[in-house]
């Protein structure tokens, strides 16, 4: 009996915990090419947030695997990078040979400080996942396959339950 309430409290517990979705904090940022962006702007859309830095090698390497996933997904998804860089006008040039087709930001002390509260921002890159509702789903600290993102939005798209 006593394996039985203890078993219930921890699916109550369980349950509790899922239901308690921590909402993703808001920000608006200006782009590297001017434009304003405000991440509640995007709900409806899966959001992949990733914080980088050109001369951060794992960050050079998830780039393309974005690029490519929002080719794919392109009205599904918006992937926003915001540079911990300290030179815009490098980050631009990086910007334009590497390809990229999604928003990028420079990082604001506010916008590091609202994120470093949900996982401290020690590492780059490190990379939140937004659902649809504006929810944390989930937080990648170092380097993440294209594959392993890739799961991730098609959940998220379908019906935004962890496996």
């Amino acid at each position: 009996m006593k394996l039985k309430i203890i078993a219930l409290l921890l699916l109550s517990v369980a349950i509790l915990s899922a239901q308690q979705k921590k909402v993703a904090p808001d920000f608006t940022l200006n782009t590297i090419d001017g434009k304003e962006i405000k991440l509640s702007d995007y709900r409806g859309k899966v959001v992949i947030i990733d914080f980088w830095a050109t001369w951060c090698p794992p960050c050079r390497k998830e780039i393309p695997g974005f690029v490519e996933l929002k080719n794919k997904y392109d009205k599904q998804i918006e992937i926003i990078g915001i540079s911990v860089d300290r030179n815009a006008e490098q980050v631009k040039s990086f910007y334009k040979s590497n390809k990229m087709n999604y928003p990028v930001a420079m990082a604001t002390q506010d916008v590091v400080k609202a994120y470093d509260a949900i996982t401290k921002l020690q590492y780059i890159p490190t990379t939140f996942i937004v659902d649809k509702d504006g929810s944390l789903y989930d937080v990648k600290v170092g380097f993440a396959s294209k594959e392993e993102f890739e799961k991730i939005i098609k959940t998220l798209i379908s019906d935004g339950k962890k496996n």
